[in-house]
Parts: C-alpha cells; sequence; structure tokens
C-alpha cells in the first residue's frame, strides 16, 4: 500500500496534514503539485492538500481533501493493517 499526500508549498494546510502524517508512524510520499502538475491531473485532484491510499496495484482505496483527522487516521489504520497482512 501506498499513502500519498498531493499539495503545494504556498498551502498552510498542507503543512499540517504533513506534520499529521509524520507523526502516525507510517511512510508517505509527498508530491509538490507545483512541480509535478500531471500528478494533479493523474489524480484529478482539485484541492489541495489531497491525500490519497492506493493499494499494491496503485487502485485508489480512500481519499481525504483538506485536513480531517479522523478520515486521515482511517486511512493510517487501513495501511497499518494492509502491512500487517504481508508480514
Amino acid at each position: 500500500m501506498k499513502l500519498m499526500l498531493l499539495k503545494t508549498k504556498a498551502c498552510p494546510k498542507c503543512e499540517v496534514v504533513y506534520r499529521f502524517l509524520s507523526q502516525m508512524d507510517v511512510p508517505f510520499q509527498v508530491i509538490d503539485l507545483v512541480d509535478q502538475q500531471e500528478m494533479a491531473e493523474s489524480y484529478k485532484v482539485m484541492s489541495v492538500p489531497t491525500t490519497i491510499l492506493l493499494d499494491n496495484l496503485n487502485r485508489e482505496l480512500n481519499r481525504c481533501i483538506g485536513v480531517n483527522p479522523m478520515e486521515l487516521e482511517e486511512m493510517v489504520h487501513i495501511m497499518k493493517k494492509g502491512e500487517e497482512s504481508h508480514v
């Protein structure tokens, strides 16, 4: 599984989500959409921050738009549960 945070440098809420995920003890990929605009198109990102959970085949399992700690915690829980099942 893969957790991705799609953000921009000028987005204060993106930094909040980044700090939140950093404290959750899971790996996640940070994608700056200013540098990688094609990712915004590819994942149909309309606003930032957008956090996306992908399965091992890169299919989207869940998406959180904005700062929503409950949704983010659920995504982290799903990711950790998925990692445990592959140990």
